[in-house]
């Protein structure tokens, strides 16, 4: 079995049955040796169309990437690897290429399909948001003592936070002055975004306790729930839709390509 084919085999019982090859139970053998039987054929059908192909430096180096992680859990030779890797470029090539010929969908689809889900397109509730963090490193109680001083200095001069936060903050912001920016839900740690959607308009939490440590939140300013601008809706409807068409051009030059073979 060639290199390539042992990394797909393995990758399909991983992703699809959830083990490794040979302990899929009994019962489902049959089914993944017919779903192994076919992906091997297209996979191979795929790679033949493009083997003569130049394979550069940058496709392979974006390749080898995104398989690091199987690869490494795989016994495979140096020489295997890269032979498994220039596979999966052939691959990418391949499906690249018919994508960019599928139909890009006409202004009038854009137009209704956008209408049609219009509620899908609203800005969502968002904080302006700044953050202090100090972390705690087995000494909680004194780091507790720390933040309420600094709590107390913000709560009676919101404009010390930038400075307080460039000073004393462990958090990447500290360089912005704290300054996170515009946050949605399910941006920060939950315990965090609990408290931070509860904040009124230039209102500052109290210390927050979480496991990197303990947190101020300074809530800016809230920008409420709003439809999003025709313009740049159309434009995600755009790319919402060919990027459905290029996937739907794919399988149908997939289906062709098995009957073919």
């Amino acid at each position: 079995m060639m290199p390539w084919e042992r990394f797909a085999r393995r990758r399909l019982a991983l992703t699809r049955w959830h083990c490794e090859p040979e302990n899929i139970p009994a019962a489902h053998q049959q089914a993944f040796d017919r779903a192994w039987a076919r992906q091997r054929q297209l996979e191979q059908a795929v790679v033949n169309m493009t083997r003569d192909e130049i394979i550069t430096d940058d496709a392979r180096n974006a390749v080898a990437a995104s398989l690091a992680p199987q690869l490494n859990e795989s016994p495979f030779s140096p020489a295997e690897r890269q032979a498994v890797i220039a596979h999966h470029v052939h691959l990418e090539t391949q499906f690249a290429e018919i994508a960019s010929t599928a139909p890009v969908p006409d202004e009038e689809s854009v137009l209704r399909w956008y209408q049609q889900h219009r509620a899908q397109f609203m800005r969502p509730e968002q904080r302006l948001t700044s953050h202090l963090l100090l972390t705690v490193e087995q000494n909680d109680a004194e780091v507790r003592k720390q933040i309420t001083p600094i709590y107390q200095q913000i709560s009676n001069n919101r404009s010390a936070f930038a400075r307080l936060a460039r000073h004393h903050s462990h958090c990447p912001s500290a360089l912005e002055g704290g300054r996170l920016g515009w946050v949605s839900r399910g941006l920060l740690f939950p315990e965090l975004e609990k408290v931070l959607f509860t904040l009124q308009t230039d209102e500052i939490s109290q210390p927050v306790e979480t496991a990197l440590g303990w947190h101020l939140l300074w809530c800016e300013q809230i920008r409420q729930p709003a439809p999003m601008a025709q313009e740049e809706a159309l434009a995600k409807a755009r790319e919402y839709l060919y990027r459905q068409s290029q996937q739907q051009w794919q399988r149908q030059w997939l289906a062709s390509l098995l009957q073919a073979h």
